[in-house]
C-alpha cells in the first residue's frame, strides 16, 4: 500500500513538474517582447504653456493636455471614490487581485476570448503606460508580470499617483487635476461630492459617461460611483441621497462643440513664431533625446510681442499696406536689439502651423545686404578702415571668364569713398573690398553673425555665392551693429520651467563679442546714408529715428526670360531690406520661392515696397517712440571730419603675411590715407559721387551682381550655368 502511494505521489510530482516547466515555457515565450519598467516608460506626455512678454498664457500645447498633480495635493474624498470603485484592495494586493483574477478567467475561458476584465489599479498604469489595449492572453500576461515588478519597484502611493495622472476623460483631457478644470473650472479640492463620483466614474468609458454628450448614461455611472462610496462606508446615507438626486449638470461648465474640439487651437497669427519655439526646444541640449518636448508639461515664457506679430502676419495674410498684392512669398522677422529675442516672426503669406516657415527657414540670396557684413565691417575691424577709406570703381573683369562685374547704372565712378559705395550699393568697390580683406577675414567674421561663407569668388561679395540666408539670419547679424558689436543669437524663449516648476539653465546662448564697439558704431554710420535721399532706400527712414540699414535684391537669369517671359531687366527675384535702431531690428524679404511663372517675378514698385514695410514694422515695435541713439564710443576718434577707431583688431593679423592682404600692411595704408585727406577733399569727393550717381540710381535697382560682358549679345551666348549666380542685380 505503502509503495503504490509512493507510486502514485512519483506520478503526481511528476506530472505538476512536468505542468509547471510547461506554465514557465508559457510565460518565457509570451514574456519574450516585454518593455521595460523604467522611469522614461511610465512618463506621461504633459501639456505645456506657452506664454508671451507679457506673462499672458497664449497657448497650451503637445500630445496630450495634461497638469500633473501629486498625490499629496488630491483629497482624500477623491482617492476614496476611486479606490472603492476601482480597486478595493489596492493597499493589500502585490499588483494583481487573485480573487478578481480567478473569476475573469474563468469567465473567459468559457467564452473562448479574454472579454472579462480583472484589472487593479497597478494593471491599469501598467496597460496605459507600456502594452496596448489589445485583449489577449499574451497581453494579460505581460500585464500580470509587468504589474507585479511594478508594485516591487515603487510604492503604493507613487503608483496611486501614476493613475490618477494617466487617466483619460475625453475631450482631449487626461489627470484628475485636467478634468476638474475643463469640466468645472475648479481645483480639485473645489469639488462637491457628486462632481468627484462624476470625475471617479468617466474614465471606465470616457465617451459613454462623457457629461456633454450622454448625461444619462454620466449619471448612471456617477450614482454607481456613489453606491461604492456608501457600500465601502466612505460616505452616509443623507450624504448619498443628497448627491444622486444633483443633476448631472451642476455646475459643468457650458462648452460648445467648437470649443471642445479646439483644446490645443492657438490664435493662427501666431503659429509662425510657436513653430520656431518648437525649432528651437528640440536643439536646446535640455531637451536631447526627448521626442516632443512640449509632451514634458513645461512653461515656457517667450518674448512674443502678440499685437505685433498679429499685426505682422496679418500684412502677409491680406497682402495689406504698405505690402503690394503679389505672387511670390514674404517673410518679416522683428528682434530686440540688445537682446536678439524674437518680437514676431511672418513666417510668409497665409501660414499654417508645421508649414515652411520663410522667415527661418528659407535660404535665398542676399544680394548687397551681404556687403557690411563682409566686405567692409571686416576691414574696419582688422584694417582700421574708416567710412572715408576709397576704393577704385573702375571695369573689373573675373579672372578667366568674359564677365564684368557692373554696377546698376552702368556707370564707373573713380575712386569714391566707403560712405558712397555703401549708400549706392556700387558692386565693384564691395568686390574690391572683399578682395582686400580676404576670404578667410571676411568668413571669420560673418560666421560670428551667424552668417555662412562658404565660396572665395568675387560675386560673393555682393551675395551672387553666398549660402542662402533667412530674415532672422539677418535681422541676428545686423542687430550687432546695434549691440555694440554683441551678437546675440535669434532666439524666441526667455525661460522655461519644467512640470515640476523647476526653472531650465542654458536656455538662450551667450552674446558673442562679434566685432569691436568701434567697429558696430562706424558701420552703422555709413549704413545710415542708405537710408538718406543719397542712398539706395530713403522710403526705408521713419522721421526722428535714429536708424540705420541696409538693401539688397537679386534679379532672374536669362533662363527665367527664355522659359516664363520675365523681363530679367526691370524684373527682381529677391528683394531685401534690413533696418535698425538701439531697440528694435527688422528684415523684411520679398521674393520668389519657386519660379513657376511670370507672375512670380517683383516689378519695380513692388520691390521698393519693401522699404516701407520695414520702416512700418519698426515704427509698430518702437510703438512710435523714438529710440535711443546710437553712442559714440570712447574709442573713436576724429581726423579732417572724419571718424576711426584708434585701436584695431589684430588676431587675423597672422592671416595672409606678406602679400598685398597682409593686415599689418592694409592698417598702414589706411593710416597713411588718414594723415593725408583733407576736409575739404572729402566734402568735394562726397559732393561729387552724389552728384553724378543720384540720376541713375533713380533709374534702376541700386546695385547689380551682375558679372557680365558690356554687350548684351555677347553675355547671351554665356554659359547659362555661370549666367545663374553672375548675372544678377544687387541693391
Amino acid at each position: 500500500m505503502k509503495t503504490l502511494f509512493k507510486y502514485i505521489s512519483s506520478i503526481f510530482f511528476s506530472i505538476c513538474l512536468v505542468l509547471f516547466f510547461v506554465v514557465m515555457i508559457l510565460f518565457a515565450r509570451e514574456l519574450r517582447d516585454v518593455p521595460d519598467i523604467t522611469q522614461a516608460n511610465l512618463q506621461d506626455p504633459l501639456s505645456s504653456e506657452i506664454y508671451d512678454k507679457n506673462l499672458n498664457l497664449i497657448a497650451t500645447v503637445g500630445a496630450e493636455k495634461r497638469e500633473y498633480v501629486s498625490i499629496e495635493d488630491i483629497p482624500k474624498n477623491i482617492t476614496d471614490a476611486v479606490l472603492s470603485t476601482e480597486d478595493t484592495r489596492f493597499y493589500s494586493h502585490l499588483g494583481i487581485d487573485p480573487i478578481r483574477l480567478i473569476k475573469a478567467v474563468l469567465v473567459n475561458i468559457r467564452s473562448n476570448s479574454a472579454q472579462q476584465g480583472a484589472s487593479t489599479i497597478t494593471q491599469q498604469v501598467v496597460k496605459n503606460s507600456l502594452l496596448t489595449s489589445d485583449k489577449s492572453l499574451q497581453r494579460k500576461i505581460q500585464e500580470a508580470y509587468l504589474s507585479l515588478k511594478l508594485e516591487n519597484k515603487y510604492s503604493k502611493k507613487d503608483i496611486l499617483e501614476m493613475y490618477m495622472n494617466k487617466i483619460y476623460y475625453s475631450d482631449g483631457q487626461y489627470g484628475v487635476k485636467t478634468a476638474a478644470k475643463y469640466f468645472y473650472n475648479k481645483e480639485l479640492d473645489q469639488l462637491t461630492l457628486p462632481q468627484v463620483a462624476l470625475l471617479t466614474g468617466i474614465p471606465q468609458q470616457p465617451i459613454l459617461y462623457n457629461p456633454y454628450d450622454y448625461p444619462e448614461q454620466a449619471k448612471e455611472r456617477r450614482d454607481t460611483v456613489l453606491y461604492a462610496l456608501l457600500s465601502n462606508g466612505k460616505i452616509s446615507e443623507d450624504e448619498y441621497n443628497s448627491a444622486v438626486n444633483t443633476p448631472i449638470t451642476e455646475g459643468i461648465v457650458s462648452k460648445t462643440k467648437e470649443e471642445r474640439a479646439n483644446q490645443h487651437t492657438y490664435n493662427p497669427k501666431f503659429a509662425a513664431y510657436i513653430d520656431q519655439i518648437t525649432k528651437e526646444l528640440k536643439e536646446n541640449k535640455n531637451f536631447e533625446n526627448v521626442k516632443d518636448p512640449l509632451s514634458m508639461g513645461i512653461k515656457i515664457y517667450t518674448n512674443l510681442n502678440p499685437e505685433l506679430q498679429m499685426y505682422v502676419q496679418d500684412m502677409l495674410d491680406n497682402q495689406s499696406y504698405p505690402m503690394t498684392p503679389h505672387a511670390s512669398q514674404a517673410a518679416i522677422s522683428v528682434l530686440d536689439t540688445k537682446t536678439g529675442l524674437v518680437e514676431a516672426i511672418g513666417g510668409g503669406k497665409n501660414y499654417k502651423a508645421g508649414g515652411y516657415n520663410f522667415a527661418v527657414d528659407a535660404r535665398v540670396q542676399p544680394g548687397s545686404s551681404i556687403k557690411p557684413l563682409i566686405d567692409y565691417a571686416p576691414g574696419i575691424e582688422y584694417y582700421g578702415w574708416d567710412p572715408q577709406t576709397t576704393f577704385i570703381d573702375s571695369p573689373y573683369q573675373i579672372t578667366g571668364t568674359n564677365f564684368y562685374i557692373q554696377n546698376s547704372d552702368r556707370i564707373y565712378h573713380g575712386t569714391v569713398p566707403m560712405t558712397t559705395a555703401v549708400s549706392w550699393s556700387y558692386n565693384i568697390p564691395a568686390v574690391r573690398a572683399f578682395e582686400t580683406v580676404g576670404y578667410e577675414r571676411a568668413k571669420l567674421f560673418a560666421e560670428r553673425l551667424g552668417i555662412p561663407v562658404t565660396k572665395d569668388e568675387p560675386t560673393t561679395a555682393i551675395g551672387g555665392n553666398v549660402d542662402g540666408v533667412s530674415t532672422l539670419q539677418m535681422a541676428g547679424a545686423f542687430a550687432s551693429f546695434g549691440n555694440k558689436g554683441y551678437y546675440n543669437k535669434p532666439s524666441t524663449i526667455v525661460k522655461i520651467f519644467n512640470a515640476t516648476g523647476k526653472e531650465l539653465v542654458n536656455i538662450k546662448s551667450e552674446p558673442v563679442k562679434a566685432m569691436s564697439e568701434e567697429t558696430a558704431y562706424l558701420m552703422t554710420n555709413v549704413l545710415k546714408g542708405v537710408l538718406t535721399n543719397n542712398g539706395t532706400s530713403p522710403d526705408g527712414k521713419i522721421p526722428n529715428f535714429d536708424m540705420a540699414g541696409k538693401s539688397g535684391s537679386s534679379t532672374f537669369d536669362d533662363t527665367a526670360f527664355y522659359n516664363y517671359g520675365i523681363d530679367v531687366v526691370n524684373s527682381t527675384k529677391d528683394s531685401w531690406m534690413i533696418g535698425y535702431t538701439t531697440d528694435y531690428t527688422v528684415a523684411v524679404w520679398q521674393g520668389a520661392d519657386v519660379l513657376d511663372s511670370a507672375a512670380k517675378a517683383l516689378s519695380y514698385n513692388q520691390a521698393k515696397t519693401t522699404q516701407v514695410i520695414m520702416a512700418n514694422v519698426l515704427q509698430k515695435a518702437s510703438d512710435n517712440k523714438a529710440p535711443a541713439p546710437f553712442e559714440r564710443p570712447a574709442g573713436i576718434e576724429t581726423k579732417n571730419g572724419v571718424e576711426y577707431a584708434k585701436e584695431r583688431n589684430k588676431e587675423t593679423d597672422y592671416m595672409y603675411a606678406g602679400s598685398d592682404r597682409d593686415a599689418v600692411y592694409q592698417a598702414a595704408l589706411a593710416q597713411k590715407q588718414r594723415e593725408n585727406r583733407s576736409a575739404l577733399t572729402q566734402v568735394f569727393n562726397s559732393l561729387t559721387n552724389s552728384t553724378n550717381t543720384r540720376a541713375a540710381g533713380q533709374s534702376s535697382a541700386n546695385t547689380t551682381n551682375g558679372a557680365q560682358t558690356n554687350s548684351r549679345a555677347t553675355s547671351n551666348n554665356a554659359n547659362r550655368s555661370t549666367r545663374t549666380n553672375q548675372n544678377a542685380r544687387r541693391q
